[in-house]
């Protein structure tokens, strides 16, 4: 199947993030003023930005292709994983019921973190907490915002209200705090890794994000039954790095995908949609290709 597919972006983050700061109407608007062909929202977790843009199908003369995309957090043993998947039926009784399990288990690991940090001495409210976040499962964004209100917390926050943390001072926060050796990390598990690439394998394209975060792994561990994909592409990603990770979708019959990792300027400085430095447009169509396959989860817009 032939699609003129010029720049795109297949990962970025909307307000149905814990932690994105543009709706998808927003980013809609962005990536058809920018000329984005093709391109797919990957939320933390849910399907919300999904459901939404379906009732945009057709509406601009079908110039934009949309890919259904939600970013899963994985646990590989005892290191957090992130998985996108992309062009799933959002109806998907596997699928949701996966976003089920990890929203309960997050839950928990919200209220165990809570409790890490008033152990510490922050003041931190779990009542306050929920309500910033809105609904959604609080964020590393959403903890230091509402830590942030309070003057006794000041001195402890102070690399990253005002001190040498202060460029990005949310991402900071969190690998400080929230992630395994963080000052505030706790033994919660999300979701098996393994267990659900196989639950998901026949359902959706999978793909590897952003390889280049975990250093402390070898992604051809991650290369199982089910993973098609690895996005060779990404802004935390250097041309050295770009390049080892062409070289192993190579070795391993893998696809490759480009995303920015855009969650808004306020969270991410400086990452912009479509900003992911592949030039190449040729690299997406075989993974669109793969989509078509599933028959479901894509549309134009």
């Amino acid at each position: 199947m032939e699609y003129s597919v010029g720049s795109f972006d297949l990962h970025m983050h909307s307000s149905h993030s814990s932690d994105g700061v543009l709706s998808p109407a927003q980013i809609l608007t962005i990536v058809r003023t920018r000329g984005i062909s093709t391109f797919s929202i990957t939320d933390h977790n849910t399907l919300a930005a999904c459901n939404e843009m379906k009732w945009n199908k057709g509406r601009y003369g079908s110039k934009t292709l949309f890919i259904n995309g939600v970013e899963l957090s994985t646990f590989h043993g005892d290191r957090e994983i992130h998985v996108c998947a992309y062009g799933f039926n959002e109806s998907c009784h596997t699928l949701l019921g996966i976003l089920e399990t990890f929203k309960r288990n997050r839950d928990l690991q919200t209220q165990m973190r809570v409790e890490k940090l008033q152990d510490m001495g922050f003041i931190l409210d779990y009542e306050e907490l929920h309500k910033s976040s809105g609904g959604k499962t609080p964020s590393g964004v959403t903890f230091l915002t509402v830590l942030s209100k309070h003057k006794e917390n000041a001195e402890k926050l102070y690399d990253y209200l005002e001190g040498e943390k202060s460029l990005s001072p949310f991402t900071n926060f969190y690998f400080d705090y929230f992630v395994k050796g963080g000052k505030a990390w706790v033994d919660v598990r999300m979701l098996d890794y393994y267990e659900t690439i196989e639950k998901l394998k026949d359902k959706a394209v999978l793909c590897i994000a952003h390889p280049g975060l975990y250093k402390d792994r070898e992604i051809e561990e991650l290369i199982t039954d089910g993973i098609s994909c690895i996005e060779a592409y990404s802004t935390y990603h250097s041309s050295e790095q770009v390049q080892k990770y062409l070289d192993i979708a190579r070795k391993h019959n893998l696809l490759v995908t480009a995303g920015s990792d855009f969650h808004g300027d306020r969270i991410k400085p400086g990452i912009h949609i479509g900003g992911h430095g592949c030039t190449d447009s040729s690299v997406i169509d075989p993974f669109i290709e793969r989509v078509v396959d599933l028959k479901y989860g894509f549309y134009f817009i």
